[in-house]
C-alpha cells in the first residue's frame, strides 16, 4: 500500500512540475511575442515618422484644436524662461562685472567673500578702511564696486593734498557699501528669480513635454495599426486588426488627455508677472539705495 501512494506521490509530482515547466514556457513565449511586436511597432512607428518628415505620407491623426493652442502657449512660456535665464544666470557670478586687465595674486582669492565688506562698511577713516583691505583672513569679493573702493583707497595714500584723501577714502567706503548692495542685489535674484523659473522648467513644463512627447509616439502607433488594417483586404482579419486599432486609438486618446491637463498646468501656473516683478524689486533695491549712497557723498564734498 505504502508503495502505491508513493508511486502516487511521484507521479504527482511529476504532474506539477510539468505542469510549471509549460506554465513558464509558456510564459516566456507570451513575453517573446509581445518583445517581437513591441519591436515591429517600434520600427515601423520610427518608418512611418520618416516618412511624414519627407511628404510621403499625409494621412496623419489630427489633435484637438485644445491641444494644438495649448502646445502654443507653452512653447512660448518655455522660450521666455529660458531666454531671461540665459541672461540672469549671469547674476550667478560673482565677477561678472570686474574688470578682466586687473590680476590679483592667488592669496588675495583664497579669502572668505562677506567679513571684508563688513569691514570696510564699518570703517571711520581711511586708516581704518586701509586695515580692513589688508587683513588677510577674509576673501575680496571678485566685484567692479570692490575694485572701485580699493583703487580709490590705495590712491589716498598717494596723494599730498588732504582734501582729495579724505574724499577718496569716502569714496572708497561707498563704493564698499554698493557692493554689499549689488551682491545682496544677485543673491535676491538667484533666489526669487532664477530658482523660481528653473523649479517650473524642471518641473510643470519638463512634465509637459513628456507628456507630449508619449503623445505624439501613440499617435504613430495608432496610425501604423490603422494603416495596416486600411492595407490588408484579408476579411478574416479584419476583426482582429480592428481591435487592435481601437486598443491604440483609446491610448492616443488618454495620452492626448492627460497631455492637456500637464500643459493647462504650465499656462495656469505660469505667473510670470510675479516673478519679474522679484527681479524688478532686487534691481530697485540695490540702485535706489545706491543713488541714495553716491549723492550723499557728493553733498558732503
Amino acid at each position: 500500500m505504502s508503495q502505491y501512494f508513493g508511486t502516487f506521490s511521484k507521479k504527482v509530482q511529476e504532474l506539477s512540475s510539468s505542469v510549471s515547466q509549460k506554465a513558464q514556457e509558456a510564459q516566456l513565449d507570451q513575453k517573446f511575442k509581445d518583445l517581437k511586436t513591441n519591436t515591429s511597432l517600434f520600427a515601423n512607428s520610427t518608418q512611418r515618422l520618416i516618412q511624414e518628415k519627407l511628404g510621403q505620407v499625409t494621412d496623419i491623426s489630427q489633435l484637438p484644436d485644445e491641444y494644438t493652442q495649448l502646445e502654443n502657449r507653452v512653447d512660448k512660456i518655455k522660450l521666455i524662461y529660458e531666454n531671461f535665464l540665459k541672461v540672469t544666470k549671469i547674476y550667478e557670478n560673482e565677477s561678472y562685472d570686474y574688470p578682466g586687465n586687473i590680476k590679483e595674486s592667488v592669496d588675495e582669492f583664497s579669502k572668505t567673500v562677506g567679513g571684508k565688506l563688513h569691514e570696510l562698511s564699518k570703517a571711520t577713516n581711511r586708516e581704518q578702511a586701509q586695515s580692513a583691505l589688508l587683513s588677510s583672513q577674509l576673501k575680496e569679493p571678485k566685484t567692479l564696486n570692490y575694485a572701485l573702493s580699493k583703487v580709490a583707497l590705495t590712491s589716498s595714500e598717494h596723494v599730498e593734498d588732504d582734501v582729495l584723501a579724505n574724499f577718496l577714502a569716502k569714496y572708497s567706503d561707498v563704493q564698499t557699501k554698493i557692493a554689499q548692495l549689488r551682491l545682496q542685489q544677485d543673491t535676491m535674484i538667484q533666489t526669487k528669480f532664477n530658482k523660481a523659473i528653473k523649479e517650473k522648467l524642471d518641473q510643470e513644463i519638463a512634465a509637459s513635454t513628456k507628456a507630449r512627447k508619449l503623445v505624439e509616439q501613440k499617435r504613430l502607433q495608432y496610425d501604423v495599426v490603422r494603416s495596416n488594417r486600411l492595407k490588408n483586404t484579408k476579411p478574416e482579419k479584419q476583426a482582429a486588426l480592428q481591435v487592435e486599432e481601437s486598443t491604440y486609438e483609446e491610448e492616443f486618446a488618454k495620452a492626448t488627455d492627460d497631455a492637456i491637463i500637464a500643459m493647462s498646468k504650465v499656462v495656469e501656473l505660469a505667473d510670470f508677472t510675479t516673478n519679474l516683478q522679484e527681479l524688478v524689486a532686487a534691481q530697485l533695491a540695490y540702485h535706489k539705495n545706491s543713488a541714495e549712497l553716491l549723492e550723499e557723498l557728493v553733498n558732503e564734498s
